[in-house]
């Protein structure tokens, strides 16, 4: 049995979880607030503002615009505020003003520039809020200014639901690239409410349908956000009901609530290879061609050498082969236990010091 176990990669849910931990209102007022920039690592346009008042009491915002474009949004009483902030300037001194039982808070937040491979949609219309996704998603204004982005490469189109949460494909992509393993429901911060697996993969394409989602998979189907649960699949849709993409920063926004996200769904099965994999006969394996890590969802595997290489995963009664060309993801769905890793290369087995436990 190999004794090193393969690099696990961070589960996306939990992370987002251990940074709610400094998600604190108490010991702060409105003249001292608990201000975190990107609260959440991958929605840089954003801000959490935290505080406590003497009484339930109304907040309201003003983020201020470059031009006649300020936003306005007022929240209903409470005594511990989690206000988000929503269009931030990139690279840029944002001014936000806060006010609450009749005191006011100037606050300035200096954000970063866009990455340096930012790249803009060359069809943008500049009407109120709309969003795009080229290299990156985001969202400008009504004067072009981009007041909103995702600093990771979220696939496909954008829908807003009704309380600003919105739906985006994952950047879980598999091998051809041309499509994710799942779609997100998040919120403007960056916050992750639920994944969603998808047994085929999910192609781009999503809109809000009879108060549930349309996504494009293999067919079209119609999910009920709440519990994963697809209500019914269609062979065809017309296409233009994906192509609203004009939204409301602000749009029935609440004093922000932490909630425990949730993963729905299951991948299917990884197809195997049927090659000749017996394992009497093997050597140490002692290139550095194929790279190898876990993750809550599935094998991820890459391969810099010119050979095709199978990889195989033994343990009693339970053996798989997987041939890796570039790139191989191996979903978890079917694998239960521990699994020696060994490498078939040109007909030579290989045993190497790795193994995984799903």
């Amino acid at each position: 049995m190999g004794g090193t176990p393969v690099k696990v990669d961070k589960d996306i849910l939990i992370v987002q979880s251990n940074k709610e931990v400094y998600f604190n209102v108490y010991g702060y007022d409105i003249n001292n607030p608990n201000i975190i920039v990107n609260p959440y690592g991958n929605s840089p346009l954003t801000a959490l503002v935290m505080f406590t008042s003497n009484d339930y009491s109304k907040v309201s915002i003003t983020i201020k615009g470059k031009y006649d474009n300020d936003i306005n949004y007022s929240f209903a009483k409470d005594k511990y505020h989690l206000i988000p902030i929503y269009g931030l300037y990139p690279d840029y001194d944002n001014k936000v003003i806060v006010r609450c039982e009749g005191s006011e808070k100037v606050i300035n937040i200096k954000t970063d520039a866009l990455p340096n491979d930012f790249t803009l949609s060359e069809n943008m219309v500049y009407d109120n809020y709309s969003f795009y996704n080229v290299n990156y998603p985001y969202a400008i204004d009504s004067y072009g200014d981009i007041r909103w982005y995702l600093n990771e490469h979220y696939y496909g189109n954008i829908t807003e639901l009704d309380d600003s949460n919105i739906i985006i494909g994952s950047n879980y992509y598999t091998e051809k690239e041309d499509s994710t393993i799942s779609f997100y429901r998040m919120n403007l911060l960056g916050k992750i409410y639920g994944e969603y697996l998808l047994k085929d993969n999910y192609y781009g394409l999503n809109s809000t349908y009879d108060d549930n989602v349309l996504v494009k998979s293999d067919k079209y189907l119609v999910m009920d956000m709440q519990t994963g649960n697809i209500i019914k699949k269609l062979d065809e849709v017309d296409d233009s009901i994906f192509s609203n993409n004009i939204f409301d920063l602000y749009n029935n926004v609440s004093n922000y609530n932490i909630s425990k996200p949730v993963r729905f769904g299951k991948l299917s099965k990884t197809e195997t290879s049927n090659i000749s994999s017996v394992l009497l006969k093997y050597s140490k394996y002692k290139d550095n061609n194929i790279t190898i890590s876990i993750d809550s969802n599935r094998i991820s595997l890459s391969n810099d050498g010119d050979d095709v290489i199978y990889v195989i995963l033994d343990k009693f009664l339970d053996k798989k082969v997987y041939e890796v060309v570039d790139t191989k993801y191996i979903n978890l769905q079917g694998l239960n236990g521990k699994y020696t890793i060994y490498y078939k290369i040109n007909d030579k087995i290989y045993k190497t010091d790795y193994y995984i436990e799903v």
